[in-house]
């Protein structure tokens, strides 16, 4: 009991950034590859690790609240950490989106509806919650260095990005039978898109002004520069989702011209891409040593990998469609790196320290 009232104390609410980093990376199989069997499969397999890994992680995090409030509420306070407890509510969004898009050849449409929408109100909920007391402590804290300011900041903006991403597919199931749900579904999309965007404007100007002004962070908190993919590839899906409800629900009479706003948004992306991998190639050379952070190197970048399929599919480009293919295939090497690495960490976290001889 003791030792798993360790793990609990010490749990790092950044490992949730692992089931939104393996939700990306099955919806980017299935997207690319889905009408491959083969590649199906697989991302039916990642489905189901994620339902384990989500599982597996919600009582450390829930039993964290209960036994060790005081430790918790010091890492929420903390200028870097605060900001990773709304992956959690992330993960469960990500989940959501599997079931929709993925789940239907495995999953009953009921359970599907009805835990989609269940996840849907709990997360958004929560980010809604996360998002005020990580800007409230961004501003009421007084010992704020500029040594504390780094892409970390972009998660907040990306949970409220994020939201749409589920409720999209939930607004279509309502939109049938219960126009008013969808309607309401909707509105909550676009309230916390506009959180999010401006949000991500907002802290955006303030971690460019600390890059460019002082000196890079240290090579511990460099994956963190690959957040910066989050609120670009989300902000493109989340805005095609969207554009496709409010179509839907006659809104707007063409969406064409959001997605087309959402296409410039990708293409900014590219820049982001490039310019974030010259900065990671300028620490690796150095060593950058493992730690969960590394888990930011998944999801921001499947995130960017899924609007790359989304934008092609819209502009109906070969050329798009293949530049996904080389995304999504350094993704997963990606992913299968980061995984192992964490197994060997969540391990070593488990088992007893071996006795000196």
């Amino acid at each position: 009991m003791s030792r798993t009232n360790e793990v609990v104390r010490h749990f790092n609410p950044a490992w949730y950034a692992s089931v939104m980093g393996t939700g990306g990376v099955a919806n980017a199989v299935h997207l690319f590859l889905g009408r491959v069997p083969f590649f199906e499969g697989v991302a039916q397999v990642l489905v189901g690790l994620n339902i384990v890994l989500f599982v597996i992680l919600i009582f450390p995090w829930t039993a964290r609240w209960i036994w060790h409030f005081d430790r918790l509420a010091e890492d929420l306070r903390h200028p870097m950490l605060g900001n990773f407890f709304v992956t959690m509510p992330v993960g469960a969004l990500l989940l959501g989106a599997n079931f929709y898009l993925i789940g239907p050849s495995i999953l009953s449409p009921d359970f599907i509806d009805v835990t989609g929408l269940v996840l849907f109100i709990f997360a958004a909920v929560l980010i809604l919650f996360f998002t005020l007391v990580v800007m409230y402590n961004a501003y009421a804290r007084e010992d704020l260095s500029v040594e504390h300011l780094n892409f970390a900041w972009f998660i907040t903006p990306v949970a409220d990005i994020v939201v749409p991403v589920l409720g999209g597919p939930l607004a279509a199931h309502y939109l049938s039978f219960d126009p008013g749900a969808a309607m309401t579904v909707n509105m909550i999309d676009m309230a916390f898109y506009g959180i999010g965007f401006m949000l991500f404007i907002y802290i955006g100007a303030v971690v460019f002004n600390r890059l460019i002004n002082h000196k890079l962070p240290h090579a511990q908190v460099s994956p963190t520069f690959w957040i910066l993919l989050g609120p670009i590839g989300m902000g493109v899906v989340s805005l095609f989702a969207i554009a496709n409800t409010s179509q839907s629900l006659g809104l707007v009479a063409d969406a064409g011209a959001l997605k087309l706003l959402g296409t410039i948004l990708w293409g900014f992306g590219l820049w982001a891409f490039l310019q974030t991998i010259v900065l990671t190639l300028r620490y690796w050379k150095d060593g950058i040593p493992f730690t969960m952070t590394w888990w930011a190197f998944i999801f921001p970048f499947a995130a960017y990998t899924i609007s790359t399929f989304t934008v092609a599919v819209f502009l109906k480009s070969q050329i798009v469609y293949w530049y996904g293919i080389v995304l999504l295939a350094l993704l997963v090497l990606m992913w299968l790196t980061v995984l192992v690495r964490s197994i060997v960490t969540l391990e070593e976290l488990l088992l007893p320290a071996k006795k000196k001889a």
